[in-house]
């Protein structure tokens, strides 16, 4: 059984980080846009969706945190993509407030590169079945929203339309 794939946003100060995890990223076949400053970033995440966002927390111009906190401020929660952070320096405060805001896990630096790659199937594997799901509510809500009546005969039909 193949893994899902999907389209992940890869942000890293550290280019050596950023080339080494977008390869191995993309040797699993998902295709990887990769950032080196939270202002990237943030127009990539402004052009696009993405199934995941990989996010380092210490970037020169801000913090992944601040990134994040702005994404939970202006991006309706079905539009934000499943979010990693990465970090050498995690507070427990940090930890906590990404938490509260939606982050899916944490990679301490070091990780290997192995540890990303799970973390990126299950996020993707994840976005795949909340997509599913909601196909399958709205296709239930659009089939059965006739007063809680279920019937697909003609007569039915009719008798629906006609109530």
């Amino acid at each position: 059984m193949t893994s899902p794939h999907g389209t992940i946003l890869l942000a890293d100060d550290e280019e050596k980080i950023l080339k080494r995890l977008g390869r191995a990223l993309r040797d699993e076949g998902h295709e990887v846009v990769e950032a080196t400053t939270i202002r990237q970033a943030q127009r990539y995440l402004g052009e696009r969706s993405f199934d995941l966002l990989v996010v380092d927390n210490l970037m020169p111009d801000m913090t992944g945190l601040e990134l994040i906190r702005e994404m939970s401020q202006t991006m309706a929660p079905a539009e934000r993509p499943q979010i990693v952070m990465m970090t050498a320096h995690g507070s427990t405060q940090i930890v906590r407030e990404a938490f509260k805001l939606g982050v899916e896990d944490f990679l301490e630096k070091p990780f290997e590169v192995d540890e990303l790659l799970v973390l990126a199937r299950r996020a993707v594997k994840t976005l795949g079945l909340q997509t599913q799901r909601q196909y399958l509510i709205s296709e239930r809500d659009a089939e059965f929203n006739h007063y809680g009546i279920v019937g697909r005969s003609r007569a039915m039909q009719d008798v629906l339309a006609r109530a």
